[in-house]
């Protein structure tokens, strides 16, 4: 299986403008962005929006991937609560998932499985530790 721990071979900030918080159903501003990219290809980019209590975050599918219902999955953890689940299945276009973000700070991972069924993309970010002390 060909698993990919991308935050260990380095996260890259994504350079595309400023996503809809709405499109994937968040609220707030966005605050971070970043590609989730597997042997030079981005699979998905990843945006974090708060809205002054909470965080979301959305992982939005890239490539020959958007539009084409395969599995996605992103996860959230903070310093106070440990995992505070996500979202995970099969989608044509994103993954998204509210949580408490006020006094925490937090940590994301990124899931994508190829059409095959196979985990190409496992993206923790940071790598290490938590970041977006809210």
């Amino acid at each position: 299986m060909a698993l990919m721990l991308s935050g260990i071979a380095g996260y890259s900030l994504a350079t595309a403008p400023a996503a809809s918080a709405a499109t994937y159903g968040c609220n707030g501003s966005q605050i971070d962005s970043w590609n989730n990219t597997y042997n030079g290809t981005t699979y998905a980019t990843t945006y974090l929006f708060w809205d002054g209590t909470n965080n979301c975050v959305a992982a939005v599918k890239r490539g020959s991937y958007y539009g084409v219902k395969t599995r996605i999955a992103v996860k959230a953890w903070t310093d106070k609560d440990g995992y505070v689940k996500g979202d995970d299945g099969s989608y044509l276009y994103y993954a998204s998932w509210t949580f408490k973000g006020k006094g925490r700070c937090i940590a994301v991972e990124t899931d994508v499985w190829n059409k095959s069924g196979n985990n190409i993309i496992q993206d923790h970010v940071p790598p290490n530790g938590y970041f977006h002390c809210g």
